[in-house]
């Protein structure tokens, strides 16, 4: 089967399939990125920022930018403090153009070397472990990836990729997007959030008698439960960190695990927990000193080795496909008072304890000194106890514990204790946003963050340690409205950049109280200069209304 995105410029054959079924044909989505491509071509900046929640949308405005030769950047978010950055150095945010109704013109791409070679898109790292960094991949290097991909996984031709992760990270771009577009196979086109959104679209599939793969995420296969049933399914797909163990068993189809970053794209696959990893078709590897993995192929940024802060062992060394061990990060290997320690060998002892589910360990300064903090999700029955009791009591009882695995020096000094990890846009944990959740906290933490075409939806946890909470009231603390309004004005002019400041309220409801450790959902819908919001715990409405803004185009 040809794998080239010039292989089906002409082709009759569905690539995006609409919510209500309607399909696009490769032809009409070549026809549209031309006719994309002629008027993005007149407009006078050279490089563009695109954040398009519509896939079928964002992979047209992607070809039709990089077809008229500018340089296309993918941010990991679209908040105001970004597209005001990005505006200081003439970068703006690229909207589907007004073209002429005269359709139709023939199709006359020629989507060869020289311009898979000159089209570049610049990716961002996660920024984990500090500022997101700029990558650049050029179009030939991504499709040398996606070539790599369908040598490694046999897929029939017939078959629809469904996504619950984001095509604006180089993962869902490749194994939703790019890959299908490469190899004649077909997307649905909305971002799917939940396991029974992917299960209830699969049912609606079936009249397509088509079989589909889903592209998913630890932190979603995580929610997975057994009467969550996959349908005309071959496999499913996961990245963005590692698959916890026990999780396959409740998924009824088999998960590949897919191991990369943006610098060195996609590096290996495996089957299993705890299975040895299998490069890529067009990957080789080999370790360095520490044992470091290096990788070498020709979808990365660079044609050299590129060194990846991960320890492995390596199953045959003179063997560059060989199959290996991941070991863990070498640079989660810290000096503390002259003592080295591995982050994630404690974080191997704290998760030993009955009392804690899953942790992540982080090195902090403090007053020019530094300590170990952990962000820790306790047990159903540890939750209760430590709502019922006080979280002194509940640290002391841990530390306890943790003498006899831990020397003293090991044992992280401050806890935080949420019903999940945080995660960034792209379901990697979001380690720098952990690490301000031991600073003063005026906003709820964000646990999870979903954006859609004027709404966004974000699962809030409400910490103890929140300075609402604090004198108010001291034996029974409760999270003010006046609290609540400020978080929601933060949140929304977060969202959408031209928000500049609340200027009144209507329809203002506040039905019931707000708690430590709560867990609620919040609904940001806007309409104009108006955003309504639904603050809600389960079914329960907990405060709504509407915010009035003031917006960039307003006069003064």
């Amino acid at each position: 089967m040809l794998c080239h995105f010039q292989s089906h410029l002409h082709s009759l054959k569905a690539l995006c399939i609409q919510p209500d079924l309607n399909q696009i044909r490769f032809q009409d989505f070549w026809q549209d990125v031309i006719q994309q491509s002629h008027a993005i071509e007149s407009l006078s900046q050279q490089s563009w920022a695109l954040w398009e929640p519509d896939s079928y949308q964002f992979l047209v405005l992607l070809f039709a930018a990089l077809l008229a030769k500018k340089q296309v950047l993918l941010p990991p978010n679209r908040v105001s403090d970004l597209e005001k950055e990005l505006a200081e150095q003439n970068i703006y945010f690229l909207q589907r153009q007004s073209v002429s109704l005269a359709q139709n013109q023939n199709i006359e791409l020629n989507l060869d070397d020289a311009f898979l070679h000159q089209a570049k898109i610049y990716f961002y790292t996660s920024g984990s472990t500090g500022q997101p960094k700029k990558i650049p991949r050029t179009l030939r290097q991504l499709l040398n990836e996606v070539q790599g991909l369908d040598a490694s996984f046999h897929l029939p031709e017939q078959s629809i990729a469904i996504a619950t992760v984001s095509h604006q990270h180089i993962y869902g771009l490749l194994f939703k997007l790019l890959w299908p577009l490469a190899s004649g196979r077909c997307f649905y086109q909305t971002q799917l959030a939940f396991p029974e959104d992917v299960a209830d679209i699969q049912k609606k599939l079936t009249a397509l008698k088509l079989q589909n793969y889903v592209i998913s995420s630890p932190a979603l296969l995580k929610r997975w439960t057994l009467d969550v049933l996959l349908q005309d399914c071959l496999t499913v797909y996961s990245s963005g960190g590692k698959l916890e163990s026990g999780i396959r068993p409740y998924v009824s189809r088999p998960i590949t695990e897919v191991f990369g970053s943006s610098e060195t794209g996609g590096i290996a696959h495996r089957q299993q927990d705890d299975a040895l990893w299998t490069p890529f078709a067009n990957v080789d590897i080999q370790a360095g000193e520490q044992q470091e993995l290096q990788v070498r192929s020709n979808h990365a940024f660079s044609k050299d080795w590129i060194f990846t802060g991960d320890k492995v062992e390596v199953i045959d060394a003179v063997n560059p496909k060989s199959p290996f061990h991941l070991l863990g990060r070498l640079d989660r290997i810290v000096k503390l008072e002259e003592k080295r320690l591995s982050l994630d060998a404690i974080e191997q002892k704290i998760v030993e304890l009955d009392e804690i589910v899953q942790c992540h360990v982080l090195i902090l300064e403090r007053e020019h000194r530094q300590i170990l903090v952990c962000v820790a999700i306790l047990s159903e029955q540890a939750r209760q106890q430590l709502q019922s009791s006080n979280k002194a009591q509940c640290v002391a009882a841990i530390k306890v514990q943790l003498n006899s695995k831990l020397e003293s020096i090991a044992i992280p000094r401050q806890w935080r204790f949420l019903t999940q990890l945080p995660q960034n846009a792209q379901s990697k944990l979001n380690k720098q946003y952990m690490k301000s959740l031991f600073q003063p906290m005026l906003l709820p933490i964000v646990l999870e963050q979903q954006n859609e075409p004027d709404q966004v939806l974000y699962r809030l946890e409400f910490s103890p340690e929140l300075e609402c909470f604090k004198g108010h009231f001291p034996d029974y603390p409760i999270f003010p409205g006046v609290g609540q309004i400020g978080f929601i004005q933060h949140f929304a002019r977060q969202t959408w950049a031209e928000l500049e400041w609340c200027n009144g309220f209507e329809q203002l409801k506040f039905q019931d109280l707000i708690q430590p450790y709560m867990v609620l959902q919040l609904k940001l819908s806007r309409k104009l200069h108006k955003v309504s919001f639904v603050l809600s715990h389960a079914e329960q409405t907990l405060a709504s209304g509407r915010l009035l803004f003031h917006t960039q185009n307003d006069p003064i």
